[in-house]
């Protein structure tokens, strides 16, 4: 620590393996001593993502949620620094980017889950989870139950319907109608 700090700015410590750019700017220490009580320090409004951008984004996931996606790849397609587009995100969507990217992934595997007999660890890798663990985990604090259950109960409400046979029917059949009737 260098000795010509102001008192009021301490430096932020970096974890170990961390690069010396990553985080250098001072951070402001307040004393609680110092605040009336009951008052608190204002918040500072953030703007929400512009529309255009907004879609620009959404866009973007829904293209490549199947693979690895970063917050520095949001942000440039946003066209914006890292920690602007994810306040902006934030403030258009209430997500954070990674929790959007998450409920986008469930999403699909519920539809995957609902019209297809794949194996989930299959549905897993399909939507852009690592392993079948994680997709699991995620699913279930976002839609509350597990994938298998989800599958069962999306099964046992979806409505039985008769599908028509793509066959014409045989003349014969027709004769047999209509003389019945």
């Amino acid at each position: 620590m260098s000795s010509n700090l102001h008192p009021a700015h301490a430096w932020i410590e970096l974890p170990a393996g961390a690069r010396n750019h990553e985080v250098l700017r001072p951070t402001p220490v307040i004393a609680r001593d110092s605040q009336p009580a009951g008052m608190e320090l204002p918040r500072v409004r953030v703007n929400a993502l512009p529309k255009w951008r907004l879609r620009r984004v959404e866009q973007y996931i829904a293209n490549h949620f199947d693979r690895c996606i970063s917050l520095a790849e949001l942000a440039s397609v946003a066209g914006l620094s890292r920690m602007h587009f994810a306040a902006q995100f934030r403030a258009a969507t209430g997500f954070r980017p990674r929790e959007y990217l998450l409920r986008h992934r469930t999403g699909h595997a519920k539809t995957l889950l609902a019209t297809t007999e794949r194996p989930l660890a299959e549905i897993a890798l399909a939507v852009g989870f690592s392993t079948q663990a994680h997709f699991s985990t995620v699913f279930k604090r976002i839609s509350g139950e597990s994938p298998a259950r989800w599958r069962l109960a999306s099964k046992a409400n979806r409505p039985t319907v008769e599908v028509p046979s793509p066959r014409r029917p045989s003349p014969e059949r027709d004769w047999m109608a209509s003389a019945a009737a």
